[in-house]
């Protein structure tokens, strides 16, 4: 794990703990997935202000919006690839919080909780998966990829073929999991990084080390 994620592991952590027991619990954990939920079904409609705005300052013409456009979606998306690697750890907070305020509860009160709980879990489990496909719209294609690290014909045939492999085997790994009733997230989140570790390997084999670098650090947005 990151320093920068783990500093934002840390301050949930120290903000949930100080309500962990409590009302205030509850109350944060239904405001923050309300807040997620609403941010990303308005995701188009945040684009679309975005363009509107640059368009007005900065007097687009239809050519430039169309381009600007392209980079500020592809952009939104890679966010959101960004957010959904935090998801699985938060996930567990989350649910670590549950139990503590299951601990001075009597049954009843248990059985409330236990709805509630599994209410936020289906919710935020959706959000997750919605994350996922959303990032994929961040990823480069391939023309990007070839015009980035200057790939020949030999090198861009095998890379396309690695990345279309990648993304399948993605796909399967949250179908798989999000048929489960109860999917473990960090699981997914493993299991994405283990696909992910070995197209990597595999890239490693076909570009050159200077392109791998710069593969890693990130090509542009479109």
């Amino acid at each position: 794990m990151n320093t920068a994620k783990l500093v934002v592991i840390l301050v949930l952590l120290l903000v949930v703990g100080v309500f962990a027991g409590s009302l205030g619990t509850k109350i944060y954990l239904r405001h923050e997935i309300e807040r997620s939920q609403a941010s990303r079904q308005n995701s188009e409609e945040r684009i679309q202000r975005i363009v509107g705005r640059l368009t007005n300052e900065l007097k687009l013409d239809d050519r430039q919006q169309i381009e600007v456009r392209k980079i500020i979606t592809a952009t939104d998306a890679r966010v959101t690839g960004i957010k959904a690697s935090y998801e699985p750890e938060l996930r567990k907070i989350y649910d670590q919080s549950f139990q503590r305020i299951a601990e001075g509860l009597n049954d009843e009160q248990k059985a409330r909780l236990q709805k509630r709980q599994e209410r936020f879990s289906a919710k935020f489990n959706a959000l997750y998966f919605r994350s996922l496909r959303t990032a994929r719209a961040g990823s480069p294609d391939i023309e990007t990829i070839t015009r980035a690290l200057g790939l020949d014909r030999s090198q861009r045939s095998q890379v396309d073929a690695i990345l279309k492999e990648q993304r399948k085997r993605e796909d399967l790994i949250i179908e798989k999991y999000q048929k489960m009733d109860h999917p473990d997230l960090m699981a997914v989140d493993h299991d994405i990084s283990e696909v992910r570790n070995a197209s990597m390997k595999e890239l490693s084999r076909v570009l050159t080390s200077e392109q791998l670098a710069n593969f890693k650090k990130g090509l542009p947005v479109y």
